[in-house]
């Protein structure tokens, strides 16, 4: 009997000791699916804006070497709703999810990290921003117009998509690590004509960056956001040209401005064959591209080049791609 006992209770502390030795070998972490999905994100921050910072999120395992860039939206405002909030952060995410062409970022997907903030992953570019290539002053002419040209492309095919960017500036203007341009930040971009429709829709309200504003946006009144972002390309360029801005804002409060409208009538009384000094600035470049960047800084909206006459043009289609 106490033989039995004894194997009953050898038997039962074995169980025991086998369910204590279970309970203390370690176990695998739970990770949050964003961790398990991307990685950790580093603490620094390589962009911010308005309405979020910018991380890297690197994952390496041994099926995966894998680097991100992850957008962390700000948190909701106390007076927004959180369906006001979120239809804000989707909006971004459904336009930007939507587009795939070599020079626009790839946005991956929309999801929570860890500490609860709304995320959109997209593809890294490791070669950072156009303001930071800028501002280097490394940027021969060559590479200036191939990179405009790349510019132009993935704003062709924003508008064929029915999309206007309408903050374009070399902020938002990003190069990978082969040197190739990418469109980011859809923040305040607009589907101005959907698949079914025949006409697009004008635009109405001030957004975006305030040298890179067409003149038009700022009389108050409905516009074609297309026409608002191929005057933000022409800035653009005079911007990789000379490393800074014509002017604050193109209104004629501002002087800088002012000199601008003043020499375009002045070159408008005279032929081109005269050779007449108009603007400096743009009188420095080589003919053909002068003559393409006036269209494009036209400040009438509805005399400014399109981006398929751009297309056209016979000095953008000499641009050598690198």
């Amino acid at each position: 009997m106490a033989g039995g006992g004894q194997g009953h209770g050898a038997t039962g502390g074995g169980s025991g000791s086998n369910a204590g030795s279970a309970s203390s070998s370690p176990q695998p972490a739970v990770q949050h699916p964003f961790t398990e999905k991307y990685g950790k994100c580093e603490r620094g921050c390589i962009g911010k804006g308005a309405t979020a910072v910018v991380r890297v999120a690197h994952k390496v395992s041994a099926f995966v070497d894998q680097v991100v860039a992850i957008k962390e939206f700000r948190r909701r405002r106390k007076h927004e709703t959180e369906r006001e909030y979120l239809k804000k952060v989707t909006a971004e995410f459904c336009i930007s999810s939507s587009l795939h062409h070599v020079n626009i970022v790839q946005t991956l997907d929309l999801i929570q990290d860890e500490h609860h903030h709304w995320c959109e992953v997209m593809e890294y570019c490791a070669g950072g921003d156009l303001f930071s290539t800028i501002q280097s002053g490394l940027m021969d002419d060559a590479e200036l117009e191939c990179v405009w040209k790349q510019l132009m492309y993935g704003v062709c095919y924003l508008h064929e998509s029915g999309v206007a960017h309408r903050d374009l500036k070399p902020e938002n203007l990003l190069l990978d690590s082969h040197g190739r341009l990418k469109i980011t930040d859809f923040g305040v971009s607009e589907v101005f004509k959907m698949g079914w429709e025949s006409k697009p829709h004008l635009s109405e309200g001030i957004c975006g960056s305030a040298p890179y504003i067409a003149p038009e946006v700022f009389e108050n009144q409905k516009y074609d956001a297309r026409k608002l972002d191929i005057w933000a390309c022409g800035i653009i360029f005079y911007a990789c040209k000379y490393g800074g801005i014509p002017w604050r804002q193109a209104s004629s409060d501002d002087p800088n401005y002012a000199t601008y409208l003043a020499a375009l009538n002045s070159y408008a009384r005279r032929t081109r064959a005269s050779n007449a000094s108009s603007w400096p600035p743009l009188d420095r470049l080589a003919p053909g591209c002068r003559d393409l960047m006036y269209r494009i800084l036209d400040p009438d909206p509805n005399k400014r080049i399109d981006v398929h006459e751009i297309m056209q043009d016979p000095w953008f289609k000499s641009i050598r791609t690198c």
